[in-house]
């Protein structure tokens, strides 16, 4: 990649990184800010598990596309694009569901293989990085932009060079998660809000903007 084919992607990145927060929020906002006794360390991990989420999708997508080339020209149609924004919106609204019905920290489980299920569904680093991953294969149009590129590539290294590169462009727009201790310190009663607002979320994305869509929407 020449100097300006590694500046593309990262201004393509930093230009619609507001994009990509606004599309991210209402994800990461209720999740974060309903963690009990949130210190600045745990949620900088969390927030590094939902961008690490992001971030393998990105690289899976980048190097498929970039092997594929010319075939996923043809391939990767709004149909497909579709597709897989529901499964994405599906696998984000049950890790936000489950883990608001059945939280960590809830009263325990007797019997030990439902405790395990019970820690899997409800670790809040794997719900991190689950919402991470589902909102990195939503289709919008700056990943539109950036998947044209990674075709027109034909190359898995550089289709992933250019995703990941995209990827970097946007972190800085996601900086402001980091003070969200802070302001649970100073307001504890979101903490309470944002647990029914992810349950609600969770909801949503599950059935209205996954189910739905898929058994009556013709896909």
């Amino acid at each position: 990649m020449n100097g300006w084919n590694v500046l593309e992607p990262l201004l393509l990145g930093i230009s619609t990184g507001t994009w990509c927060v606004m599309y991210c929020a209402p994800l990461t906002l209720p999740f974060l800010f309903g963690r009990e006794n949130p210190t600045y360390r745990k949620n900088a991990g969390l927030v590094g598990l939902f961008l690490g989420g992001r971030l393998a999708s990105y690289a899976i997508v980048g190097i498929a596309l970039g092997a594929l080339g010319a075939l996923a020209a043809t391939a990767f149609d709004p149909v497909l694009a579709r597709k897989l924004s529901y499964g994405a919106f599906i696998v984000t609204g049950a890790a936000l569901l489950l883990e608001s019905v059945v939280p960590g920290k809830a009263r325990p489980c007797k019997a030990r293989c439902a405790r395990m299920v019970r820690n899997f569904v409800a670790s809040d680093g794997c719900v991190a990085a689950l919402t991470g991953l589902g909102a990195g294969l939503h289709i919008c149009p700056p990943f539109w932009a950036a998947a044209a590129r990674a075709v027109s590539s034909a190359n898995a290294v550089s289709g992933s060079a250019y995703f990941l590169l995209f990827y970097v462009g946007t972190l800085p727009f996601f900086l402001p998660l980091l003070g969200i201790p802070f302001l649970s310190a100073k307001a504890p009663f979101v903490r309470r809000v944002a647990r029914i607002a992810q349950l609600m979320l969770g909801i949503y994305f599950v059935i209205f903007a996954g189910l739905y869509p898929v058994v009556f929407g013709g896909l």
